[in-house]
């Protein structure tokens, strides 16, 4: 279910792990850098954020997702109850989770886990580690 990642894909996740943060699941997107948009514009140029949200890379660890686009700035997310607010999922597997939506050029977009492999699978690993993460904390009861 992971992606294999290139040695520089590799170094670029290595660069914002902090120390002793492991992944446990990391994956490349393909329809938008960090973002996909929900317009018909968007649709219109499916192609061409496909070809840039190829180097598009996600990673999931013990506490966080980290979402690193091809340029400008890794985003994260703590892991958190409700952090989920949707899954879109394609007939062939593909699919996006997403966490929130944002304004961008006169355009809503998702935020999230954004066109990735086996959308489902990674869905179940991001549940199972919020979960954890909730049990570990000192606020759950």
């Amino acid at each position: 279910m992971n992606a294999s990642l290139s040695v520089d894909e590799q170094a670029r996740l290595a660069a914002v792990l902090r120390p002793g943060e492991q992944c446990l699941w990391q994956g490349k997107g393909g329809a938008a850098p960090a973002a996909q948009s929900a317009g018909l514009l968007a649709r219109l140029l499916g192609k061409k954020r496909q070809a840039a949200g190829a180097a598009t890379l996600y990673a999931i660890t013990a506490r966080r997702v980290l979402a690193l686009p091809p340029q400008g700035e890794p985003q994260e997310w703590f892991l958190m109850l409700g952090l989920i607010q949707r899954v879109e999922e394609q007939p062939d597997g593909n699919g996006s989770i997403i966490f929130d939506f944002a304004e961008q050029n006169g355009e809503k977009v998702s935020r999230g886990i954004i066109s990735v492999p086996q959308v489902a699978q990674v869905k179940n690993l991001l549940a199972d580690a919020i979960d954890a993460a909730y049990n570990a904390s000192p606020w759950s009861v």
